[in-house]
């Protein structure tokens, strides 16, 4: 349920976070039954943060969002060719 951020740092998991397949469909959330009542609450706070980042992800940013948009730009020639091309006639 955990997933480590940097170097002994760990966070829930959260939709959109590399996995090991072998994880497939695992628990990633406790049951709240199973947290102390006092922080119970958090669940669900954690659960409207992780819907709202992953839902903001790529979305939001515009550089991400180009992401594959000019896989075939180069897909007939290579990218050292293609920018010789562009250049041809610069002085």
């Amino acid at each position: 349920m955990l997933f480590e951020t940097a170097e002994g740092r760990r966070r829930l998991f959260r939709k959109g976070d590399p996995y090991h397949a072998a994880r497939e469909g695992a628990k990633i959330t406790p049951a709240s039954e199973d947290l102390p009542p006092a922080y119970q609450h958090l669940l669900g706070w954690y659960r409207e943060w992780a819907t709202a980042t992953a839902q903001s992800s790529n979305e939001s940013d515009p550089l991400l969002a180009l992401i594959g948009s000019g896989k075939g730009l180069w897909s007939d020639e290579h990218a050292d060719e293609y920018v010789r091309r562009l250049r041809e006639g610069w002085e």
